[in-house]
């Protein structure tokens, strides 16, 4: 079984602090990528854009935002993946 490590009542693999890789797909549009950025800031504010990556699909109708961040608990990745599942434009998180 799968263990869904963004439930509030999960027990974390993660050792914390740590460096987390952070995805969100959606379709290609303006302004996606800078909302997942933003949404990312929110909780985790000394994240750079430095440390933003991008996967386009073959089409180029859809993008992957990686993005990694010095993560400090599970709550902080809590609160961003909710976040981001809340968005319509995001419709897939990693």
């Amino acid at each position: 079984m799968t263990q869904d490590l963004h439930t509030p009542d999960a027990q974390s693999l993660i050792e914390f602090p740590c460096d987390y890789k952070l995805k969100a797909m959606g379709r290609n549009e303006p302004g996606f990528i800078e909302l997942v950025y933003e949404i990312t800031c929110q909780f985790a504010p000394n994240t750079s854009r430095e440390h933003i990556q991008l996967n386009h699909s073959k089409d180029n109708n859809f993008v992957s935002v990686n993005i990694t961040f010095y993560a400090t608990c599970l709550e902080q990745l809590h609160a961003i993946y909710g976040e981001l599942r809340k968005h319509p434009q995001v419709l897939m998180t990693l």
